[in-house]
């Protein structure tokens, strides 16, 4: 409960003060940090998750259709590749295409300045960080289009955080997530630095690989313990029938008895000629079968002469 108020200035309760707010400020930023790690991570497992399944797919190909299909792969890489250059983010001419082809003005007049107030949507005097983000769109589309096949509009929005997460660490000095005018005038202009990285190594994808074959391999044996219970209940389901048919011809055996004893068969001058009476006894016998308790009946028959 208490890390919820961690950034409240405790030995002062009653009002909220400067301090109050550098250490809301601090909080702010640290967790929205930790949201972009977390994403940077589900992203990585994305894509060594669409690498996997893309060789596993090759395993189930003969020869002839694998070499298709990696000539396809190949060819698709290779035509994502080839579009218009991408400025670098945060850069001049990357802030000049900005202004000359989503705001409409004329790039030889192009002014810092003016361009920080157009793109401060919400008037507050900083670009936050959907605001630099939504300067990186016209890059993007260069290179994700949602039409081909070869383009993957996740990767189009990590590249946009990627794009931002730079420009933020190039840009904004007191690291509060928010760039002032005198940030971006004394930086955005000068900036450069690379910042494409490798996502994953194959060692990495190796490892992640081996956990989605643990995975697979635990649910394969849980698989066959369900199979091997599902049968186990049909054997006894089985057994419980074969019981019930049994007790039903019994039951049935001893209608017929009671229905002939009603009706004794008369001798040759009329006379009753009476049937010798059969008295039947039921013992019980209990017996477990996987938990269930089954009660099986078991009839001795004693025949009297009357």
């Amino acid at each position: 409960l208490l890390k919820q108020f961690e950034h409240l200035n405790h030995q002062n309760p009653d009002t909220f003060e400067p301090k109050d707010l550098d250490m809301l400020i601090k909080a702010a930023t640290s967790d929205l940090e930790n949201y972009d790690k977390t994403r940077h991570e589900e992203f990585k497992k994305y894509e060594m998750m669409k690498e996997h399944e893309r060789r596993e797919y090759l395993k189930t190909l003969d020869e002839e259709k694998r070499q298709r299909e990696e000539s396809k792969f190949e060819e698709m890489k290779k035509k994502h590749g080839d579009h218009p250059k991408v400025h670098h983010p945060g850069s001049k001419d990357q802030l000049k295409e900005v202004w000359e082809e989503a705001d409409g003005l004329d790039p030889n007049e192009f002014d810092p300045k003016t361009f920080f107030k157009l793109h401060d949507v919400n008037n507050d005097r900083f670009l936050d960080e959907q605001e630099l983000e939504a300067l990186f769109t016209k890059e993007l589309e260069k290179v994700y289009d949602p039409k081909n096949e070869e383009d993957d509009m996740v990767e189009m929005e990590e590249e946009r955080l990627r794009m931002r997460e730079h420009v933020m660490n190039e840009v904004d000095i007191n690291k509060d997530r928010l760039v002032t005018l005198e940030e971006f005038l004394w930086e955005v202009m000068r900036m450069y630095s690379k910042y494409q990285q490798q996502l994953f190594t194959e060692d990495e994808l190796k490892e992640f690989e081996s956990h989605i074959s643990q995975q697979e391999d635990q649910l394969r044996k849980k698989a066959e313990e369900l199979q091997k219970q599902k049968e186990e209940l049909q054997r006894q389901q089985d057994q419980l029938q074969a019981q019930k048919q049994e007790l039903q011809q019994v039951v049935k055996q001893m209608e017929q008895k009671k229905l002939q004893q009603a009706n004794p068969p008369a001798g040759p001058a009329g006379e009753l000629k009476f049937q010798p009476r059969t008295y039947l006894s039921v013992k019980f016998v209990y017996f477990r079968i996987s938990d269930i308790t089954v009660i099986k009946n078991t009839f001795s028959v004693q025949t009297i002469i009357m």
